[in-house]
């Protein structure tokens, strides 16, 4: 059961925040990050088209030759991330009780799977200083997004675990 159906999302700044990235986050992990584990049958040339139009901007190594680890993170993203994602849209939205234990173990995962990432790009010694950074650009707003919210959502927790302790 939901809790405070009364506090509208539009007054949960930080829940408006993460409501907009899950939003946007779910297309783009359809349209370009698990294209690769569609079959053939369902793999249209949109997204091809729309997966090569991103290698080729951003000349990202990982998504040109993908290490076995990025493999797995990306398996990672269409098994754990998109169904996470699309429950927490909803979920945001009523203010489900859940939210701070599901969206704190997402931002963990999150920042360590694309903190490994940047490091690994900042290696690279066939990309420019210039391509590091427009990958950069591209995944670590992504990492402090996942930074802050797993920060929000362990005191959020905290909050609640003290409180619950101090009434016992």
């Amino acid at each position: 059961m939901a809790s405070s159906k009364s506090t509208s999302i539009w007054t949960r700044k930080r829940d408006l925040v993460y409501l907009g990235f899950f939003f946007t986050h779910v297309p783009i992990m359809l349209m370009v990050d698990i294209v690769p584990f569609y079959p053939e049958a369902i793999r249209s040339d949109v997204l091809v088209n729309i997966r090569q139009f991103y290698i080729e901007t951003f000349r990202d190594k990982f998504f040109e030759t993908p290490p076995n680890w990025f493999m797995f993170f990306l398996a990672m993203e269409l098994v754990y991330h998109l169904p996470l994602s699309i429950w927490a849209v909803g979920a945001l939205i009523r203010k489900d009780p859940l939210v701070p234990v599901h969206l704190l173990i997402w931002a963990v995962q999150s920042f360590i799977t694309t903190m490994t990432s940047l490091v690994d790009v900042w290696s690279w010694t066939d990309r420019t200083t210039d391509e590091k950074y427009n990958i950069t650009t591209l995944y670590g707003p992504y990492a402090l997004l996942a930074a802050f919210m797993g920060f929000d959502m362990f005191l959020r927790l905290r909050s609640l675990l003290v409180g619950k302790i101090k009434n016992a």
